[in-house]
């Protein structure tokens, strides 16, 4: 079974830049009518331009989720600007890399809110109106740092596994509706969020050629909505890494720790 995009309106959080933006031209070259919705209007601008040359057409909202209270005013905005919202990815996130030695109590907070409140929060805004319907999708997009090693990045991954179990949540309690919850999982990708950043730490060193191509990515999370698995990962490999964790989690945490060349008292 496959999914096709044509005709559909899909709402994109995080399309500014690298897997939303990617996300949103190929939802476009497929014909999709899609929602962007980020911090930077400039960006947005420039993303719905690539979205209406691949072929398709949209707009565009600012949003910022760590503005909590947003969520649900935004949804209802959303609702009736586009129309019938068929699928929503929360797709938006912004890694913080700090050793949970220096990690301060505000960036805790701020790393939720960004990476799972404000998702959830949107999800339960738009749900109602889906559940009306009796149609619709909500896409969670995840981090491989819940599947394999938090190094420098324990509230990040701590936030996205929030989400992980928060969608679950979903999936179970839509049984029997028109509404599907997915989780979807990219591995390291080659977008502005991969480089160093102020006030983060350094990340851990990948090899050449260690990260994915984010049209690949969206393309992958395109297919997922192809069938009615939970869970879809960008890449065979990544849900290997996953079970090799899931099989034997002390196992991998020391292979791991010598990888990275730390050293146990």
């Amino acid at each position: 079974m496959s999914w096709d995009p044509a005709g559909q309106r899909v709402l994109v959080t995080g399309a500014s830049s690298g897997i939303g933006a990617a996300l949103a031209v190929e939802l476009g070259r497929g014909g999709a009518y899609v929602g962007l919705a980020a911090r930077r209007g400039d960006r947005l601008e420039q993303v719905l331009g690539q979205v209406r040359d691949a072929g398709g057409d949209g707009c565009w909202w600012l949003l910022d989720l760590a503005d909590l209270e947003s969520m649900a005013p935004f949804a209802e905005r959303a609702w009736a600007e586009m129309g019938p919202i068929d699928v929503l990815v929360n797709n938006a996130g912004a890694p913080r890399r700090r050793s949970m030695k220096r990690l301060t109590p505000e960036e805790l907070d701020e790393t939720m809110a960004v990476n799972f409140t404000g998702s959830a929060r949107l999800s339960l805004a738009l749900l109602p109106y889906m559940l009306e319907r009796d149609s619709g999708a909500i896409v969670n997009v995840s981090s491989m740092g819940t599947q394999s090693m938090a190094f420098r990045t324990g509230a990040y991954g701590a936030a996205k596994a929030a989400l992980n179990l928060f969608t679950e949540g979903l999936y179970f309690d839509l049984v029997g509706t028109g509404v599907r919850a997915h989780l979807f999982t990219p591995g390291s990708t080659d977008t502005e969020f991969s480089t160093p950043k102020p006030g983060n730490d350094d990340p851990f060193p990948q090899p050449p050629g260690a990260f994915m191509d984010p049209v690949d990515v969206a393309k992958a999370l395109i297919a997922k909505l192809g069938n009615d698995d939970f869970e879809g990962f960008a890449a065979p490999a990544l849900k290997e890494t996953a079970q090799a964790k899931r099989a034997d989690p002390n196992g991998y945490l020391v292979e791991a720790i010598k990888m990275m060349g730390l050293r146990q008292r």
